[in-house]
């Protein structure tokens, strides 16, 4: 069976829910979408993958998110229709502590989720599947169920290669002397293998700093086997807020090590199982850990594990900078904002008023700065309510879209891609349009400058207040911070490339005055980084370390409350400090 179209203008009609570099995303009806190729497919070998997929989806699980029905123009193949995922998350969500503290979602669920996609992986794999991406944007996941997305770029032993890969999650080894990609099941073990680690510890298992050569990439110490876990974890820095590992089975740290250090490709899911069958809390680190330790290995000093250290006071000195605390909540879970924080029961509270609001599976709230209005956000409209709580605005956005609160004014990406400023009064919700973009990041500074990157494959298109720029990128970018510098009134764009590495922009009125990838950060997220008269400041553990681009110097401030999770904000009179429950005045 095939659905039908008269045009393709008819199926531009429907509802856009993303766009990608090959297809885009279209909301059929209540249950299905349809993905739609771009002309720069090949629309040939796409249509035989599909087909062939259709005639073959009843021996796969129910969570692979494939083709059921192909898509025509005039009996022209163009796309198929699949199910419609609602509230689904990219498993990239896993790495973020914020997004663990909002789900509740404890090591033991994380395990429970990645547990499930490796037994998942080993079924495909029986059915000849080769899946070639496997990362953390590639599969996505509602709760602690995992979904398997983008199947049309699978291949199939014997019949059809993958049609994409990620390199920070891809075997060395399946680089060929020609520049192709070796697609194997046992390469694809690897691949899971550090999918898994990074998603069970947030981080990847070649990453941190090495300090021999602190410039050397990700991408490098894969194929030097320079891991976080093997005879080389000596010599690497992970950050502070990473924690311990510890918590895992001895099993499992060994089979991880033998294949990022030693060249096996075994499937580590039965690993995973038993591990998951044997389970304890403890609640002196609310963390779970293998019960066939006679004690939680983060308690147990003999076992040799090093919790991170919690500040429990401050201490001062009498002529350095001080350090205040500004707030510190028994109530508080995780500090959303400047201007309020997540409960242990789910709550959002706004600092100043006390204001309440319960936060709902999948939602995000935020405040005005008085507290008077509420914005609800899901992955597809912003509610707005008032100070009695109830509601005067539904703002339909672009699917999972960014956007951003700023006091009583909302900037989001509507249906139609255009980046709108919603501003809400005491006289009506007032709507002023600031142009056109795609796949937009985007920041505003307090003082209502716009910056604005369109992200179109291989090139962003950079929007400020003053000037347009066009600049050249390539891979998927995950991690970044946009910030505006108002002493000198520049904006900084950082990104992390494919390798590993960061690529730090920053913009003057007319021109790109500082591009370049020597730069290393420390803060996770980057977003916590902030940017004040040329310098870049970047949260590390226990200092503050100022990087001036004009200068090419840097230096260090100590500052025992902060690590690498810390976002900083610089005042006039040194730095206020966000941690995950307290805040901080340090100068």
């Amino acid at each position: 069976m095939a659905i039908t179209f008269t045009s393709l203008s008819r199926i531009e009609s429907l509802n856009k829910l993303a766009e990608g570099g090959e297809a885009t995303i279209y909301e059929y009806d209540s249950k299905r979408v349809i993905k739609i190729f771009k002309p720069n497919v090949d629309l040939a070998r796409k249509e035989q993958k599909v087909n062939y997929f259709i005639s073959i989806k009843g021996q796969f699980p129910q969570n692979v998110i494939g083709p059921e029905e192909v898509v025509t123009v005039k009996g022209k193949f163009v796309g198929y229709a699949m199910r419609k995922l609602v509230d689904n998350e990219d498993l990239h969500m896993l790495t973020k502590p914020k997004y663990l503290t909002a789900a509740r979602l404890s090591n033991q669920d994380v395990l429970q989720i990645i547990t499930d996609l490796g037994l998942h992986l080993g079924k495909l794999h029986s059915t000849g599947v080769i899946v070639g991406d496997i990362s953390d944007y590639n599969f996505q996941m509602n709760g602690k169920c995992d979904y398997f997305i983008d199947v049309d770029s699978w291949g199939f032993e014997g019949k059809y290669t993958p049609d994409a890969y990620t390199e920070l999650f891809t075997c060395p080894d399946s680089y060929a002397a020609n520049g192709s990609i070796k697609f194997s099941k046992e390469n694809e073990n690897y691949n899971f293998a550090v999918l898994a680690f990074n998603m069970l510890t947030r981080i990847h298992p070649f990453g941190g700093t090495y300090l021999p050569d602190k410039n050397l990439s990700i991408l490098e110490r894969m194929k030097r086997k320079i891991s976080i876990v093997g005879a080389h974890k000596g010599d690497i820095k992970i950050p502070k807020i990473i924690g311990s590992w510890k918590w895992m089975s001895p099993q499992l740290e060994k089979d991880f090590v033998e294949i990022f250090e030693q060249g096996k490709k075994m499937d580590i899911t039965p690993d995973l199982q038993e591990l998951l069958k044997n389970m304890k809390y403890c609640s002196t680190h609310d963390i779970h850990y293998y019960s066939k330790f006679n004690e939680c290995p983060l308690c147990n000093e003999n076992a040799k594990v090093k919790a991170a250290p919690v500040v429990a006071k401050v201490t001062q000195t009498a002529n350095g900078p001080q350090i205040t605390i500004v707030f510190s909540g028994v109530d508080c879970a995780y500090i959303l904002s400047n201007v309020h924080y997540l409960t242990g029961t789910g709550e959002a509270v706004h600092f100043e008023t006390g204001r309440k609001f319960a936060i709902a599976r999948g939602k995000r709230v935020d405040f005005s700065n008085d507290g008077k209005v509420v914005y609800v956000a899901d992955d597809d409209t912003i509610e707005v309510y008032d100070a009695n709580n109830q509601i005067t605005a539904t703002i339909e956005r672009m699917h999972k879209s960014n956007y951003l609160v700023k006091d009583r004014n909302v900037y989001y990406v509507d249906r139609g891609n255009n980046l709108v400023n919603l501003s809400i009064t005491q006289y009506g919700n007032m709507p002023k349009y600031l142009g056109q973009v795609y796949n937009s990041l985007f920041e505003v500074s307090e003082d209502g400058k716009v910056f604005s990157a369109s992200m179109y494959p291989k090139t962003a298109i950079i929007t400020t207040s003053d000037y347009t720029f066009e600049v050249n990128y390539s891979g998927r970018i995950n991690e970044y911070a946009i910030k505006y510098d108002k002493a000198t009134q520049r904006w900084l764009f950082v990104y992390q490339m494919p390798n590993g590495k960061y690529r730090t922009l920053v913009f003057a009125k007319n021109r790109i005055e500082y591009d370049d990838d020597v730069i290393m950060y420390n803060a996770q997220p980057l977003g916590n980084i902030d940017f004040f008269n040329n310098t870049i400041y970047d949260p590390a553990d226990g200092r503050i370390i100022g990087t001036n681009i004009i200068k090419n110097t840097a230096k260090e401030f100590n500052c025992s409350v902060v690590d690498e999770s810390s976002r900083l904000q610089f005042t006039d009179r040194g730095f206020k400090i966000y941690n995950k429950n307290n805040i901080y005045n340090y100068g």
